[in-house]
């Protein structure tokens, strides 16, 4: 209640001084009272408390705030106003100097989060591809009862009674390993292998190519995934024609490693009702075995 009793005082006397500020007022034994803003007031100073001036003017009283007056003067004449307590009045308080900017503290910065770079992906696998890789000078094989046994590439498959090898077969061909075959030389059976410089394709088939260029309309008959000794193969059913006589043929496919090795069997159209289960026989005989395995021609022979 006090502080609005103040304001509310502040006010009234305000107002009185805006009415005493517009009229130069001369009052006997007066002070002269100069403003910080250059104008005057004209009047007996009778008293300062709570940091104002309380002024008698013609008007009445007036309340002058300290720090709004800038000098006090006495009228020329006056007597002596030893009753009046002396007062200094302070200079004109100037703003206080705005405080210098502060820089905004710098926030330090969380550690970035380590980025967690993925691992390139390996490179891709070498293209495999096919070898043009010559067959040994020698090749070791031999023949117990019905059994073939090629040490030197390790399989075995059951060879008939009466057929023979051919002997020439890896010299005039190149590729096949071994050969063999009855007498009236209408049915043939090859081994030969294909070297890859990689993990080997079974399904590019280089012999197959071959035999389209040898024989005349050539065509697929049947062809059907299977497996020997645990191994994925191909087995495929053929025929075409040569001198002009029909010939059919069943081939197989396997893959050891880095070889493909294929069986193929051929027979003529007049024989084939013979000679079709022989070289079926032939080659679901086939396996890869070790050099030294006593079980093979006891496996093998009848």
């Amino acid at each position: 209640m006090y502080l609005t009793a103040q304001i509310s005082r502040a006010y009234s006397t305000l107002a009185v001084l805006a009415l005493v500020l517009a009229t130069v007022v001369s009052v006997g034994n007066a002070e002269e009272i100069t403003l910080q803003d250059g104008k005057k007031v004209t009047g007996t100073i009778v008293g300062f408390e709570n940091g104002m001036f309380k002024v008698e003017t013609e008007f009445g009283f007036a309340l002058i705030r300290r720090d709004k007056v800038k000098t006090i003067a006495f009228a020329p004449g006056a007597k002596s106003r030893a009753d009046v307590p002396k007062v200094e009045v302070a200079p004109p308080q100037q703003p206080p100097n705005p405080p210098a900017p502060v820089a905004p503290a710098e926030v330090p910065k969380a550690p970035a989060a380590a980025e967690t770079k993925a691992p390139p992906p390996p490179p891709p696998p070498p293209v495999s591809r096919p070898l043009d890789q010559p067959l040994p000078p020698n090749i070791n094989a031999r023949v117990e009862g019905t059994a073939y046994i090629n040490e030197t590439f390790a399989f075995s498959f059951y060879k008939p009674p009466g057929w023979k090898i051919h002997e020439d077969a890896p010299r005039e061909t190149g590729r096949a390993i071994v050969a063999i075959g009855p007498e009236d030389e209408h049915t043939i059976l090859f081994v030969e292998r294909q070297a890859w410089s990689g993990e080997p394709n079974l399904k590019s088939d280089a012999t197959e190519a071959n035999l389209r260029a040898t024989y005349q309309n050539y065509r697929k008959i049947a062809e059907s995934s299977v497996e020997v000794n645990g191994r994925p193969a191909i087995r495929r059913e053929f025929e075409g024609e040569l001198d002009g006589a029909l010939w059919r043929g069943v081939a197989l496919r396997i893959a050891k490693d880095k070889t493909v090795f294929g069986v193929i069997g051929l027979t003529s159209a007049e024989t084939l009702q013979f000679h079709e289960a022989v070289l079926n026989k032939i080659i679901n005989s086939f396996r890869f075995v070790s050099p030294t395995d006593a079980n093979v021609s006891k496996t093998l022979n009848p």
